[in-house]
């Protein structure tokens, strides 16, 4: 699978998987987690109930490490068929629901 760098800053960043339209951190399941799991999936499916299927944009969710060995990614995956119409979508879908969201973020 194809994918793309995101630098945090200039020793640091993480692999983003190319098709990816949506990402969350997630930092586990521990008491005093930022992104706990189980908010963070809630959130993720969610996302692609409400945005991605309706489209009838299928999508998978992948997982990928960062520079903090404490938090991890979860990435919305969709399609390379799909990629253009599913990234505009969530665009407006992330803006729209921008107050209501903690952990969910662009691909970028």
């Amino acid at each position: 699978m194809k994918r793309r760098y995101h630098r945090s800053d200039g020793w640091r960043g993480y692999w983003i998987p190319a098709n990816a339209v949506a990402g969350a951190s997630d930092t586990g399941t521990w008491d005093d987690s930022p992104c706990p799991s189980p908010q963070v999936a809630a959130e993720v499916r969610k996302f692609q109930r409400e945005c991605l299927r309706p489209l009838g944009i299928r999508s998978r969710t992948r997982y990928g490490q960062t520079s903090n060995v404490f938090c991890g990614k979860r990435w919305i995956v969709v399609p390379e068929r799909d990629y253009e119409r599913a990234e505009k979508a969530a665009a407006e879908w992330l803006k729209e629901h921008d107050r209501a969201l903690h952990y969910l973020h662009e691909a970028k």
